[in-house]
């Protein structure tokens, strides 16, 4: 096994105000649900809502695209900034609350905050092994954390701040996107990758689990049994390791069975919850979904929890938060828009970049870069080339240049896997100028998603124009 990356990492303090047998299940199910009513709640433009958590005194905390917001039992709403700086706050992906109500905060971009009961903030930066968007933040029972990511496997952090990362380079880890994450009763980590279960038994114990294959999307336990989400090789598979010790296939109906587990809950009554591209709960072996006649409008959940009086509150991804808890928001309009100043641009036309029309004007701005993919992938299309050529060009003839390059998308799908995509997008720009001789040191990449558009995402020709690169170019100091 190759040496593990190791590091150390103090924390920076600031003030924050604020093996098994397959027996098979076979199941009845119905399209539709019992008699529920889910409302959306009112939270002004946070539309995409990743993480949902409830702390000691049953206040609700919503992790989003635009920072984390707060719901009180008096349906007060706070929307707090979490970031490096007070420019912008970082987008969040997940949550823990821990059993001392410290709030650990994972973000698009391979950070992570812990904010403490009285306010106090801790800054711990794992992009140092790559700006990658994390998935899950769990404590084991000796105050280790662990981390999954979309991209680089998994990352620890002992309460000292030593800092591991396992990923298919280093560790026997099968491969590097790591959507579901498990810390069992016995210290063993079950980590769901998009080829297999894997379990982590010490540092050195390593085991993969034969019986499933595919992609692991989801992982819970209940009294004392582990749920398993597939994308199986031919469709969608739910699983149940009763006791971790025989392995049950639970039956899904046709509504279920090419979807994608995003999270598990259960509910006071023991009942399992499953946020797909809808919410569906599984009932002593019935099937119930829930959707528009239950108030749920939204056909991308991306989380779901119960808060300590069993209310469900649903996260998604572009229709904000829903939930069944009786609290009144009052209702906001949204701000109007401010004006957007026309710069003049010669360094760039309808073609794309011009050259011979460069100059120090054009440092510090975002361009658009005029390139095209293939759909949903990271294959440049071939008239995509001539673009390259000309940042080359740009690059060579200003040797003192750096360039950072972003990938963004649109808000359609998954936003994990829209960030993959838009990390994919921006490393391949970055690989097609260093074969043409730009050096690697000059260049930084990073990936977006579909958090920052520069249009509404509300027809396909503004979609369009948010699924793009670009290219920032400054001076080196």
């Amino acid at each position: 096994m190759k040496d593990l990356i190791k590091t150390t990492m103090k924390p920076i303090k600031t003030t924050f105000l604020s093996a098994g047998i397959f027996v098979f299940y076979i199941s009845i199910y119905q399209v539709f649900a019992q008699n529920i009513l889910i409302k959306n709640l009112p939270l002004d433009s946070i539309q995409v809502v990743n993480a949902i958590v409830t702390d000691a005194e049953n206040t609700v905390w919503l992790g989003t695209a635009k920072g984390l917001v707060s719901i009180n039992r008096n349906s007060e709403v706070k929307v707090n900034k979490v970031a490096v700086d007070t420019l912008k706050s970082s987008p969040i992906s997940c949550i823990l609350i821990d059993s001392e109500q410290n709030k650990w905060i994972g973000t698009y971009t391979g950070q992570v905050f812990k904010i403490s009961a009285w306010g106090v903030t801790s800054y711990y930066n794992f992009s140092k092994f790559g700006n990658h968007l994390i998935t899950n933040i769990l404590l084991d029972r000796n105050n280790n954390l662990w981390l999954s990511t979309a991209g680089n496997g998994i990352y620890t952090m002992s309460p000292l701040g030593d800092m591991l990362n396992f990923n298919s380079q280093n560790s026997p880890l099968p491969n590097d996107q790591v959507f579901a994450l498990h810390l069992d009763n016995q210290g063993v980590a079950w980590i769901g990758t998009g080829k297999g279960l894997i379990k982590l038994s010490g540092i050195n114990r390593w085991e993969r689990e034969k019986k499933i294959e595919g992609e692991i999307s989801a992982l819970a336990e209940y009294n004392g049994d582990l749920w398993v989400g597939v994308i199986g090789l031919q469709e969608t598979e739910l699983w149940k390791y009763e006791s971790y010790r025989k392995w049950v296939k639970i039956e899904l109906p046709n509504f279920m069975r090419y979807t994608r587990f995003m999270k598990f809950a259960f509910d006071r009554n023991g009942k399992l919850w499953v946020a797909t591209s809808q919410v569906a709960n599984f009932d002593n072996g019935i099937w119930n979904l829930y959707g528009d006649e239950q108030g749920l409008t939204s056909k991308s959940v991306t989380c779901l929890h119960f808060d300590q009086n069993n209310h469900l509150w649903i996260g998604s991804d572009g229709k904000g938060a829903f939930t069944t808890a009786p609290i009144q928001l009052p209702e906001r309009k949204e701000e109007k828009l401010p004006f957007v100043f026309i710069e003049e641009k010669p360094y760039i036309d309808e073609d794309g970049l011009v050259p011979d029309k460069v100059s120090e004007a054009m440092l510090n701005k975002p361009i658009v870069l005029k390139i095209q993919f293939q759909q949903s992938r990271s294959e440049l299309l071939p008239n995509s080339i001539i673009e390259l050529e000309k940042l080359v060009e740009i690059l060579n003839k200003n040797p003192d240049w750096l360039i950072e390059i972003s990938g963004h998308t649109d808000n359609v799908g998954n936003p994990k896997l829209n960030l993959e995509l838009s990390e994919q997008r921006a490393e391949v720009v970055r690989d097609y100028i260093m074969q043409r001789g730009i050096a690697m040191s000059r260049i930084t990449t990073l990936g977006f998603g579909g958090s920052k558009p520069i249009a509404s995402n509300s027809n396909p020709k503004d979609r369009e124009k948010n699924r793009r690169v670009e290219i920032v170019l400054r001076k080196r100091m």
